[in-house]
């Protein structure tokens, strides 16, 4: 126990060192959502989920203080392959600015491949992905990766009504655009098993765009998701 809250600590202090960098004042969001996952058999399985954005600050003059930036449903169907490893294909439906008088749209196509490595006594999980997103007003492709880590709190297995700590970065690089653009998401969350097959997580995610140019936006994302699986 003691070593897991030595951790959190270590994690946690990170985190706010990265915040304390910004060079200026971040936009705030809160993301809600809920995940259902089904495993049909041994080697294939589907998720489908339903996520909403608020903003909390203005993102220009005029704008609300608050407001609903997004809906947006997700699927993805996946494949396992030896060793764990993992390949998805994914489509989202995203409507933009719902309850504004122009609002807009995306579809977008996800190819995914997920594996674990292990480095140091932790279990890293590693995702790579390419992008194709339809929008309303242009074209976009991104290339992403992502690496996490979670790990119990309580002893030194996950059981039922205890929680976890899971920490990740990503980097997500997008092109086919007037301009490059580089995006780094840092994340710290805690969650808790609920019961065999549902989990609930909060977590707060750092985000800094455009790090290749002169115009750095930066976002701070607070997701809170309840899993089902099955």
């Amino acid at each position: 126990m003691t070593t897991y809250f030595i951790k959190s600590l270590i994690l946690c202090f990170f985190f706010i060192q990265f915040v304390g960098q910004a060079q200026k004042s971040p936009s705030i969001r809160w993301e809600p959502g809920i995940s259902l996952t089904k495993k049909i058999d041994s080697r294939w399985s589907y998720n489908i989920s339903l996520t909403g954005r608020q903003r909390f600050t203005n993102y220009g003059e005029g704008e609300k203080n608050f407001k609903t930036d997004r809906w947006e449903i997700r699927s993805f169907g996946t494949y396992t392959l030896f060793g764990g490893k993992k390949l998805s294909l994914g489509y989202m439906y995203r409507t933009v600015d719902p309850f504004e008088p122009q609002s807009g749209w995306e579809h977008r196509i996800t190819q995914q491949f997920a594996f674990i490595t292990n480095f140091g006594g932790y279990r890293l999980g590693n995702k790579f992905r390419i992008e194709q997103r339809f929008r309303s007003f242009d074209y976009l492709t991104r290339l992403r990766y992502a690496i996490s880590n979670d790990f119990p709190l309580q002893g030194e297995n996950l059981d039922p009504k205890e929680f976890y700590l899971i920490a990740g970065n990503e980097l997500v690089y997008a092109f086919n655009r007037v301009g490059d653009e580089l995006e780094n998401r840092f994340s710290l969350g805690i969650g808790r098993l609920i019961k065999s097959g549902q989990k609930i997580q909060f977590s707060m995610v750092n985000r800094n765009s455009d790090l290749i140019s002169n115009e750095r936006d930066h976002n701070i994302q607070f997701e809170s998701v309840y899993y089902f699986s099955f």
